[in-house]
């Protein structure tokens, strides 16, 4: 039984990349080493440096803010890649909705600590947002490789560019991504129908006991 969100509280957004346009790509997680925020800049700066106009935005505090900036600085990437640090869910939803492209790289970091299914992919997929992120944990249950979007092994900045890579240049692309990733959170993620789904378990262990 999967935690879910309130789909209704995010609009399905499509959206249309307009000619020399900046791609938007947006991370939403805490700055700890198993969210892998790390790789996802590295992979920007790959882009950035190939002549890809991108603007990437990291939304979330943590431990690892201070290090990231640095790598940040460190690459000369600081007019691309903006680590916004904390926002309300409203400025969240905001973002996901001038976005178009979630990046989640999410890794088992050295002491072992991995995620579940993040809420965060969830938000973005419920609004058309096609998503890249890893092979780890649960992610595969939300995410559909090529169908929803795309997944890559852990900690491989590489495979992650090449990915964005992918989607910046087949928009039409990421239009159905985030069609069936909006259908994937409504059928599987939603908490109204997730409730109505635990309601009939307890009814059903009710009736055979």
């Amino acid at each position: 039984h999967y935690s879910g969100i309130d789909c209704s509280k995010f609009n399905y957004v499509q959206r249309h990349r307009v000619l020399g346009e900046p791609v938007k790509v947006l991370t939403i997680a805490r700055l700890v080493e198993k969210k892998g925020v790390a790789f996802a800049i590295e992979a920007v700066s790959r882009l950035v440096f190939k002549g890809e106009q991108i603007e990437y935005t990291v939304v979330g505090e943590g431990m690892l803010r201070k290090s990231l900036q640095q790598l940040v600085e460190g690459m000369g990437i600081e007019r691309e890649v903006k680590l916004l640090g904390w926002k309300t869910h409203e400025e969240v939803k905001i973002l996901l909705e001038e976005s178009h492209v979630l990046v989640a790289p999410s890794l088992t970091s050295a002491g072992g600590d991995k995620e579940g299914i993040p809420n965060a992919i969830k938000e973005a997929m419920a609004t058309g947002l096609p998503v890249i992120s890893t092979l780890h944990s649960g992610i595969p249950e939300l995410v559909s490789d090529s169908v929803s979007g795309l997944l890559v092994p852990e900690r491989d900045a590489a495979s992650i560019a090449n990915a964005l890579a992918y989607l910046i240049s087949r928009p039409e692309v990421c239009e159905e991504m985030g069609q069936a990733g909006r259908k994937q959170v409504e059928q599987n993620f939603d908490t109204k129908s997730l409730s109505k789904k635990l309601e009939g378990l307890y009814l059903e262990l009710m009736q055979t006991t």
